[in-house]
């Protein structure tokens, strides 16, 4: 059994419009929304040994704070550049090549790929993942290789404006 945690990134700022999307950091709601909601997984008692983020900066700051509020070395965050882009089939794919000794990972990438990967994976009926939004899927599986459409059970969706 696997457990994958499905993290958007938080809220990133637009105040500097010639910024490329790549590089848009974070803005005030998005670093205080962050250890909000790692501060909810931490108090359910949430263990997740892999974190697997994209490089863009909103999404690898959102991983940092997870991993500090977490206790997790934000050091082990790997960062996979085809997460920037990626549909759902591709997360899919690359959700199938992570490293077999963890059980549980979180994958923080974007939307509308998050959202449809959460939907394709375990017919959740999620409309939108928002900003900060976590999906926890429970995945009947031993190898994320064998990782299916469909077969995921929803376990909890949560995000900042829903109280825990």
């Amino acid at each position: 059994m696997k457990t994958l945690y499905l993290l958007r990134h938080a809220k990133s700022s637009w105040a500097t419009p010639d910024v490329k999307d790549f590089d848009r950091p974070l803005n005030e709601r998005g670093f205080s929304d962050a250890p909000e909601m790692a501060a909810r997984l931490k108090e359910r008692g949430e263990k997740i040994e892999l974190v697997v983020s994209s490089p863009a900066l909103r999404a690898y700051t959102t991983a940092t704070i997870f991993c500090e509020v977490l206790g997790i070395d934000p050091s082990s965050i790997v960062q996979n550049r085809q997460i920037y882009l990626a549909g759902s089939p591709k997360l899919q794919q690359l959700i199938s090549l992570f490293d077999e000794s963890a059980s549980s990972a979180m994958l923080v990438a974007h939307n509308p790929a998050l959202t449809d990967l959460a939907n394709d994976l375990a017919h959740a009926g999620i409309d939108n993942v928002p900003t900060c939004g976590i999906v926890v899927l429970q995945l009947p599986v031993e190898h994320w290789f064998d990782l299916q459409p469909g077969q995921a059970r929803l376990l909890r969706f949560n995000f900042p404006k829903n109280p825990d």
